[in-house]
């Protein structure tokens, strides 16, 4: 797999965003896939296990844990994780390199950055800064501050109060904070690189506007077929076009 392929899977970006952009969102996507597997191995190795409760029946300790974690919150960051992977493998398949768009268009490659090619940027863009928000807003709306004690009333399912508290609660809380803060700084680099494909989408309309002194238009470069109005008339006996 080469280099780019390797950076647009990882960034979710094609090659039409700026360098930089792209570098810093591929490197956000590797430190967060690394924290992850090293969470899953230390901190989030077993959730449960980490519970240390008033009642010693496995129903409690499930229903303490299930109500106060609809979702665990390393959960939630590996869906976000699958999420952002399954967008960077689309845009390999939507951006290809740019060697090989060079060589679909042809003549035309230095207009390869317009048009379609812009629009399908903005798009992507939107929905890998919607795919991160949508997550990042998930988990601070669940969980504003990880808990370290836990407390469920009496239940059917179990039929005492308990009161549970959480091994290395700070420590899972930390963790949770370094992933929702990468988010947030990959938010803003895509923020960033959507600003500078609307710049350019605009720069291009104006250009597109703007009229030559001898008052032709400057797309009127592009070659098109010659219309009826393009012949030169020359008056002759039979008045006929040359």
């Amino acid at each position: 797999m080469e280099k780019e392929t390797v950076t647009t899977l990882l960034s979710g970006t094609g090659a039409q965003a700026p360098r930089l952009c792209r570098v810093s969102l591929a490197s956000l996507a590797v430190f967060r896939l690394g924290f992850l597997i090293l969470g899953a191995a230390t901190v989030w190795r077993d959730e449960s296990a980490d519970l240390r409760c008033n009642s010693t029946q496995r129903s409690c300790l499930l229903a303490c844990w299930d109500e106060a974690f609809p979702i665990s919150p390393f959960n939630l960051f590996l869906l976000q994780a699958a999420s952002l992977l399954t967008h960077g493998l689309a845009c390999v398949f939507l951006f290809p390199s740019l060697d090989v768009q060079g060589k679909g268009l042809g003549g035309q490659s230095q207009l390869w950055r317009s048009g379609l090619e812009l629009r399908s940027h903005l798009v992507n863009l939107l929905a890998k800064i919607l795919l991160e928000g949508l997550f990042v807003m998930t988990f601070h709306s669940l969980y504003s501050h990880y808990p370290e004690t836990l407390y469920f009333p009496p239940s059917v399912s179990c039929p005492e109060a308990t009161r549970c508290t959480i091994q290395a609660a700070s420590w899972k809380e930390a963790f949770s904070l370094f992933i929702a803060v990468t988010s947030w700084i990959s938010i803003a680099v895509a923020v960033i690189a959507l600003c500078l494909v609307i710049r350019e989408m605009l720069q291009t309309a104006f250009s597109a506007c703007k009229i030559s002194p001898m008052g032709t238009p400057l797309l009127r470069s592009v070659h098109l077929p010659p219309s009826k109005w393009d012949f030169t008339w020359k008056r002759s006996s039979n008045w006929v076009p040359v």
